[in-house]
């Protein structure tokens, strides 16, 4: 699978969280290539592909990963991933890392077989997939209509980056387009390359 990069002007985002002053905003589009990347795993209809490529960085500040999606009323209905440090507890030592998916998940209140559930360990390098099949972290099917999937990637300390993409569950193929928000530059100017092409699909029910 080739992963081309996110911004037009070249733009790459690495990642550790901060707070959501977003002083980079950037509308990004996925191409055919990466529809084309996703239906090669044989999406099944109603399934929704997201894929990227982890560059991992070295230190302790960096390399914290979440994705997930969620309603119209930004409820989060399902955790695709979330990196083991920061949602086993790490969000307390460092409250800069995935603050976004930390508050709207309601990580705090989750029992601890639930988080479990949700969490893996960092991905070793190279291009990743994550497959959302329009269930709820019970299992259970969500209603049609608008949702959105969202990638958050700390790059370094209290630089984050927020990656999200709306589409219409129930409806046809979707190229989905993202918006990508950086709430600052981070000190480690190489982990802006953190995570690149970030790009979804949705496969119509017909």
């Amino acid at each position: 699978m080739i992963l081309t990069g996110f911004l037009a002007a070249g733009l790459l985002l690495n990642g550790c969280s901060g707070s959501k002053t977003a002083a980079t905003q950037t509308k990004t589009e996925a191409t055919p290539k990466a529809e084309a990347a996703v239906e090669d795993k044989a999406l099944q209809p109603g399934n929704l592909g997201l894929v990227y490529t982890y560059n991992p960085k070295s230190g302790a500040w960096a390399n914290q990963l979440a994705a997930w999606i969620e309603d119209g009323n930004g409820h989060v209905v399902r955790t695709l991933m979330a990196t083991r440090f920061t949602a086993q507890g790490g969000y307390k030592i460092r409250s800069m890392s995935l603050p976004v998916w930390v508050k709207r998940s309601g990580l705090a209140q989750m029992e601890k077989a639930r988080v479990d559930g949700l969490t893996a360990a960092t991905p070793r390098a190279g291009a990743q997939k994550l497959v959302w099949d329009g269930k709820d972290d019970k299992g259970q099917a969500v209603p049609d209509g608008n949702y959105k999937v969202v990638l958050e990637a700390t790059l370094y300390k209290n630089s984050d980056a927020l990656f999200t993409g709306t589409f219409v569950k129930g409806g046809q193929d979707q190229d989905i387009q993202f918006d990508t928000v950086l709430d600052q530059e981070p000190e480690v100017k190489a982990n802006r390359d953190m995570v690149t092409g970030v790009k979804a699909f949705y496969k119509g029910k017909s």
